[in-house]
């Protein structure tokens, strides 16, 4: 990313001249929402990535191509890339999404992993693992998650609905020589999810409610095929429910403020189930040895200023996640249940952002995000007191997008448009203060997240 200058300057000299065309490019993304003060999303704001929420949004986003070239840059390659095309057909607006991944079981961050405790309450991959070490290999990315949107307007209001699919595989035999063990090994995980939703006009105001279903699926079987005396075979299958709404009311005050009151709640949970016949049996069998769970519950309110050249919101909320996970574990001859809960509330959450026309072209960024975290860890067992600790600090991104806390409070953020395309990015900071590498001989990347589009 070093060259990024290099590209801003060549467009410094190439865009004057394309300014008086009409400009059609649309700007947005990930490097867009981060720089005006999201986490990294910011409920306050409109933005073409809207549609991942609610895909009536489709219909506002007609023609374009999108993508987000992804963060922490190098060697050619960066994570959380995808990339999405909207279009007209008839009087329906469909739109296809690649690469983009979503829900619990294939996340590239996650609010629990960081501990161990519950590292599994919201991701669902590692723990099989732990039941069937090795069955997984090295998973972590799906094959290419799909996403298809179709929106369409129908009496002052906007009908959208969208499926997802994500799925990864893997099948492995291994045939030893003759009195030799053989193995065979297969999992598989699947996600499957629908979402609808409606943008309504209520005297100028719009209305913007959604509803998210999603199942996630995780399987895998181990089993020794050779011919001895005592075969032994493994099992594990898990099925997880994701729900949740999202609604916001863009409310139109006056011409210049806009009032966003905003509610989000999701839940996730899945319970899995082990099947051990090795031979001797184990005694008793510990079918389920866990339990896990995850709340997400936001309510805020923002306010928007717009003004000739570009806006000013700011949003707070309260939001409180809680994770739970409950062991069972065998105790001698019995089986005994812990309950484990994490629970982290926001209080305030802060998002700030403003968005500034620099010329016809360029738009200048800034913004500022926090979490004030209050954090609850409490464990109950059987025949042992409960323990409760609380820990105030100040919280990341979920995701994170490879930033700590330190890293995310104050954020810059620059718009290019040439034509129909829009770059919008995420400036580093330490470019800012170490300049190009010509003037300090050190590499820094101008941009942290990365954002393109082309309208059509």
């Amino acid at each position: 990313m070093k060259y990024s200058l290099v590209v801003v300057l060549i467009l410094s000299l190439v865009v004057p001249m394309s300014a008086q065309n009409q400009v059609q490019a649309v700007s947005g993304g990930t490097g867009r929402t981060v720089a005006l003060g999201g986490g990294p999303y910011n409920p306050y704001i409109t933005d073409y990535t809207d549609v991942f929420v609610n895909p009536a949004y489709a219909s506002r986003y007609q023609s374009l191509l999108y993508s987000d070239i992804g963060y922490g840059i190098g060697g050619y390659a960066a994570a959380g890339q995808y990339v999405g095309y909207t279009m007209s057909v008839g009087g329906l607006s469909v739109g296809l999404a690649v690469g983009r991944r979503e829900g619990p079981m294939f996340p590239e961050n996650s609010y629990g992993a960081g501990n161990a405790t519950y590292g599994n309450s919201d991701y669902m991959v590692p723990v099989l693992d732990a039941y069937l070490p090795g069955a997984f290999g090295t998973p972590g990315s799906p094959l290419a998650p799909l996403q298809v949107f179709v929106a369409t307007r129908i009496s002052g209001m906007t009908l959208g609905a969208a499926i997802y699919r994500s799925s990864w595989s893997r099948n492995e035999e291994y045939t030893a020589a003759a009195g030799g063990a053989s193995e065979k090994m297969s999992a598989n995980n699947t996600q499957t999810g629908f979402k609808v939703g409606t943008l309504m006009d209520i005297g100028g105001s719009t209305l913007d409610v959604s509803v998210l279903l999603r199942m996630n699926g995780s399987t895998a079987e181990w089993s020794d095929t050779s011919t001895a005396v005592n075969p032994n075979t493994s099992k594990y299958d898990v099925s997880g429910t994701e729900f949740g709404v999202n609604a916001r009311l863009m409310m139109k005050m006056s011409d210049q403020v806009e009032l966003v009151p905003v509610l989000r709640y999701m839940t996730f949970g899945y319970k899995p189930e082990y099947t051990d016949n090795t031979t001797p049996a184990p005694t008793p069998a510990n079918n389920t040895p866990n339990d896990y769970g995850r709340t997400d519950l936001e309510i805020g309110v923002g306010v928007n200023n717009r003004f000739e050249n570009g806006f000013v919101t700011v949003g707070l909320s309260f939001q409180q996640i809680t994770l739970h996970n409950d062991v069972t574990s065998v105790v001698g001859t019995a089986l005994e249940t812990r309950k484990q809960t994490r629970t982290a509330t926001d209080l305030p959450k802060l998002n700030f952002g403003a968005e500034l026309g620099l010329t016809d072209w360029l738009t200048g960024r800034f913004g500022y995000f926090k979490r004030f975290t209050s954090t609850e860890s409490k464990v109950e067992a059987p025949n042992t007191p409960t323990t409760v600790s609380e820990v105030s600090s100040e919280a990341t991104y979920v995701p994170t997008l490879g930033f700590s806390a330190a890293d995310q409070q104050v954020s810059l953020g620059l718009g290019i448009k040439v034509s129909r395309l829009s770059l919008d990015g995420y400036v580093g900071e330490q470019f800012l203060s170490s300049g190009t590498y010509l003037l300090s001989g050190m590499t820094h990347e101008l941009f942290g997240v990365l954002s393109v589009s082309f309208r059509f």
